[in-house]
């Protein structure tokens, strides 16, 4: 290598022969080229420095996304199962209140039946008004059904034991309460009920009960007595044939 005050001068040998190059490089050149290198590596440091930091960066993003999507799967797993179990609880209180209507329905029946045993009669067909028919009743989710049917259960069995209406059909013949003796003309309190009608005719009692008497009972002739659960006792006289015992 050569060298004079203001260039350098580079000897490059090609081979073992001696053959070589010669180059001669300005000093300002090569200061000019040693810091346009030196900036061009600075800068590509500084560059790749950002690009490092900024790939660390998005690495943390997407594992903090990954983390979260997990988080929202799950909480979308926990979602889906309380719908699902939601669904089925409808289901079930669904399946129980067409359970329960069917039984309010059973026993609307039972107490018409009741009624019509009995000889209560719902009269008239009305004549406007405010009123809700017996199936909307029963399907109206306000409604609470369950503490329904323990009290239409009790008016069944109160229907059942209390003697409401008349043993059998016919004309009453004589009402109760004050009245004429037939054979003396005295005025007197009649105690029953009297209800003619042909011989052999059926005659049932107005509610369930136990028979305590069943017999001659005097003036009554073959007579029946029952006493019911609530108290009352009723009495069937001038029967022609007796068909239950003590």
């Amino acid at each position: 290598m050569g060298k004079k005050d203001d260039e350098l001068q580079v000897i490059v040998i090609k081979d073992e022969l001696g053959n070589y190059s010669r180059f001669r490089l300005s000093k300002k050149l090569l200061v000019f080229l040693t810091f346009a290198v030196g900036g061009a590596l600075l800068s590509l440091l500084t560059a790749s420095s950002v690009l490092l930091k900024e790939h660390f960066e998005r690495k943390e993003e997407r594992a903090e996304l990954t983390r979260r999507i997990g988080e929202l799967e799950e909480e979308l797993k926990e979602l889906s199962s309380q719908n699902r179990n939601l669904k089925e609880e409808v289901a079930k209180l669904k399946e129980e209140r067409e359970r329960t209507v069917k039984e309010l329905a059973r026993r609307v029946e039972v107490i018409d039946s009741l009624m019509k045993r009995v000889g209560l009669k719902v009269e008239g067909r009305g004549e406007g008004g405010t009123a809700v028919p017996v199936e909307k009743v029963l399907t109206d989710p306000e409604v609470e059904l369950g503490q329904v049917i323990p009290e239409i259960d009790k008016l069944i069995r109160e229907l059942k034991s209390t003697p409401v209406g008349y043993p059998t059909s016919g004309r009453i013949t004589s009402g109760f309460g004050l009245r004429r003796n037939p054979i003396t003309g005295a005025l007197e309190f009649h105690l029953g009920v009297d209800i003619a009608n042909r011989w052999g005719t059926p005659v049932r009692a107005t509610a369930e009960g136990r028979v305590v008497k069943a017999g001659w009972c005097g003036l009554l002739g073959k007579c029946v007595e029952i006493e019911h659960p609530n108290g009352f006792s009723t009495y069937y006289g001038h029967l022609a044939k007796l068909l239950v015992r003590k």
